[in-house]
């Protein structure tokens, strides 16, 4: 899923998590568990990417929308954290933590859904950050082939704010 579906479906959990209980701790929780964990890809482009001589959001976006990344270690995409999260939630059931998981259950959830189909050799196992690590973190072998369309990345903030990926895997699954 892009940027843009994710903002709007963890501004739609923040929402509707403030309406149910009043706290604005669990509904910035959302938006930041459904929305700003993707700060871990910007992570990634810095790091282990070394693009950090090259740090502009627009260069960012078109660099990852055209899939120009070979390594994928996305720290806060990680079944592993979510686990630990949930386990100190329940010692722990602090409002913007129960939010920031809620969101970021949602995140990985609409991630397996869409990027799945779409661009992940193994959907849910890509979300295991072990399984990321066994991989050597290496694009190549954790991401499926692609065909991008021409038009990807020539208006990243645009793409920005869309919904579905425009990329088609190069060999579809069998369904």
């Amino acid at each position: 899923m892009r940027p843009g579906g994710h903002l709007a479906t963890a501004a739609a959990l923040g929402g509707v998590g403030y309406v149910l209980t009043g706290s604005a701790e669990l509904a910035a929780g959302c938006l930041v568990g459904g929305f700003l964990i993707d700060g871990d890809h910007y992570l990634d482009y810095l790091t282990f990417e070394g693009q950090w001589r090259r740090p502009g959001p627009t260069t960012f976006l078109r660099y990852y929308f055209t899939h120009r990344y070979q390594r994928v270690v996305l720290p806060l995409h990680s079944l592993e954290l979510l686990a630990v999260l949930g386990w100190l939630s329940l010692a722990w059931p602090r409002p913007a933590l129960l939010g920031y998981l809620s969101g970021a259950i949602l995140h990985i959830i609409l991630d397996i859904l869409v990027n799945g189909e779409h661009m992940l050799r193994h959907p849910i196992f890509f979300y295991s950050f072990a399984y990321r690590a066994s991989q050597g973190f290496s694009a190549a072998r954790l991401m499926a082939p692609l065909i991008i369309p021409p038009e990807v990345g020539r208006a990243p903030v645009r793409e920005f704010f869309t919904w579905r990926l425009p990329e088609k895997r190069l060999h579809p699954t069998k369904k």
